[in-house]
């Protein structure tokens, strides 16, 4: 966020051909005070604005120069405080500030992006009488937010994510004709730049970032590969050889990149999927032993959760900054943590499996957990 308070007031003092000593003896400050307003060391009291502002005719909008940019760190800020406010402020409120936040940035195209997915993450803590009406009243907030970028923004990256984003939306609206209209029916073959950066780095003798470039590529991948893992598992319930396969590679794929520690949350996603698949198929016994795997991850790990690196990954740090909202979750880790608790405590599959007493530890455990 920028205020050019200090180069308008030099500019509009010269084109009126006056001195510092001049403007200084007008406003009723010292010299000092003027040339320091100039060079950016102070800002004029605030009641000084109109007075000058008025001076040179000119609105206070015009004088502040006020450029509603951010920068990510900025962004990072806004995005974290208004997700951590989501635990003690009113759902009123925080759509009050969401949406004040959004007008004042309009035009900071980033931002406005991160605020759509900040709304459909946490959709189910903002006003509405049920989860159905919010998300008719807040899914669509969102997709004009990405429709706004897409359709103003001037970076191709900016736009292309935010195609992505709006398509997303379109599909919890249940809009398959405009997700396939945005997407396209057919997978467009891939064409991975990141060794081309790499090598472009490497050429300037920035092996440095070559490193970073590779890491933050492949830490990237590993973490699509897994989620496509997930959902293919839920196409796969008629087929239990191909089910029971995906549950294998995508289980062996985890321990290869010990996704338990390196992206917990990834790794317990798959879990959960695997198990109501396999709740759907009537194997109660080996969706009780995924159930029980998914308690151990959630237990192993402390909340809150980051996105971080490890051994292997161990260059992301730099990576993690140019993010808009650096190496946060995007959803508040309490919230995080409930709702997977609540995806197996109110799950209508578990209750009536024959075997009770198994179902009823798990359930304890979950609980015990919750408290922690």
């Amino acid at each position: 966020m920028r205020i050019n308070l200090g180069l308008v007031i030099s500019e509009k003092r010269k084109a009126k051909k006056m001195t510092q000593q001049e403007l200084a003896n007008f406003m009723n400050v010292s010299k000092a005070s003027v040339s320091k307003w100039e060079t950016g060391q102070t800002y004029p009291d605030i009641t000084l604005l109109p007075l000058l502002a008025a001076y040179f005719d000119i609105s206070i909008d015009e004088l502040l120069n006020y450029e509603p940019q951010l920068s990510n760190k900025e962004i990072q800020h806004i995005y974290g405080s208004l997700k951590n406010s989501f635990e003690t402020k009113a759902p009123e409120e925080m759509l009050v500030a969401i949406r004040s936040f959004v007008r004042r940035y309009y035009s900071c195209y980033p931002f406005v992006l991160q605020m759509g997915m900040l709304i459909i993450n946490h959709l189910d803590h903002l006003p509405g009488n049920d989860l159905q009406e919010k998300k008719r009243v807040y899914l669509k907030e969102a997709l004009e937010l990405f429709v706004h970028v897409r359709t103003h923004a001037k970076e191709p990256k900016l736009i292309l994510q935010a195609g992505r984003f709006e398509a997303y939306v379109l599909l919890q609206l249940q809009e398959a004709d405009r997700v396939l209209e945005i997407l396209g029916e057919q997978v467009p073959a891939s064409f991975p730049i990141e060794s081309m950066i790499a090598a472009a780095f490497q050429m300037k003798g920035q092996n440095d970032r070559s490193v970073v470039t590779l890491q933050s590529a492949l830490y990237q991948y590993v973490a699509v590969v897994m989620s496509l893992f997930t959902n293919y598992l839920h196409y796969l319930i008629k087929q239990p050889e191909k089910f029971d396969e995906t549950v294998k590679r995508g289980t062996a794929f985890a321990e290869l990149f010990d996704l338990g520690r390196l992206n917990p949350m990834n790794l317990m996603n798959f879990q959960l999927s695997a198990v109501f698949c396999l709740a759907q198929q009537q194997r109660e016994a080996e969706a009780l032993d995924v159930l029980e795997k998914f308690v151990t991850t959630l237990e192993t790990n402390a909340f809150p959760i980051d996105l971080h690196g490890d051994d292997y990954f161990d260059q992301l740090d730099l990576w993690f900054e140019t993010l808009e909202t650096g190496n946060q979750l995007p959803r508040d880790f309490n919230m995080v943590k409930e709702s997977l608790i609540e995806m197996v405590l109110e799950s209508p599959v578990f209750p009536v499996f024959k075997d009770q007493e198994r179902v009823q530890r798990i359930y304890q455990r979950l609980e015990q957990y919750a408290k922690t």
